[in-house]
């Protein structure tokens, strides 16, 4: 229950922070993907499956609030999840870097293509053109800074693992 608690309040903060700091900042930087990056290192670095279920939260949070570009984000989002899930433990390892920043690319591809292909549909019953310049380079820099992150995260691995240990979200051998 402790440990549902805290990954709660951490993912809240996050998911605040996202929206709140992190979009207002100028253009290539407000598209810094904190909260999937965050939960792809979880679930494929750390082995918590909290990562895959901060990648459903962000899904639900971005259709509660209707703040998503979909009106059903919470489908790709839980799918973006289930790929990540199935990539990390059956493709990929996370012992290496590449491992990792493919497992976060790929399910970040996925939603970026849903995306791509509601907007393509749709932009046949919109009488304006759709502003698709404006999408890939929202794609783009949002994949551009999932790697970042991701590389960031890796490097400090053993700073984040030992902080989250004490925060009980990473099971260590004394909670086993």
């Amino acid at each position: 229950m402790i440990r549902f608690l805290i990954s709660t309040i951490l993912f809240l903060i996050l998911i605040s922070f996202e929206l709140a700091f992190i979009h207002s900042l100028p253009e290539p930087f407000l598209y810094l993907p904190l909260v999937f990056a965050c939960g792809v290192y979880l679930f494929q670095y750390l082995g918590s499956s909290i990562g895959a279920w901060w990648i459903f939260g962000l899904g639900v949070f971005l259709d509660f609030w209707h703040l998503g570009l979909l009106p059903f984000e919470t489908i790709i989002y839980i799918a973006a999840a289930l790929i990540m899930v199935f990539l990390g433990r059956r493709i990929f390892t996370n012992r290496s870097l590449y491992g990792v920043v493919c497992n976060a690319i790929l399910p970040m591809l996925f939603v970026q293509l849903s995306h791509l292909i509601y907007w393509f549909f749709a932009s046949f019953n919109d009488s304006l053109p759709f502003p698709w310049f404006n999408f890939f380079t929202y794609a783009f820099w949002q994949i551009i800074w999932l790697v970042v992150l991701v590389f960031i995260l890796f490097v400090l691995t053993k700073k984040i693992r030992s902080v989250l240990k004490g925060l009980l979200i990473v099971p260590s051998r004394e909670n086993l």
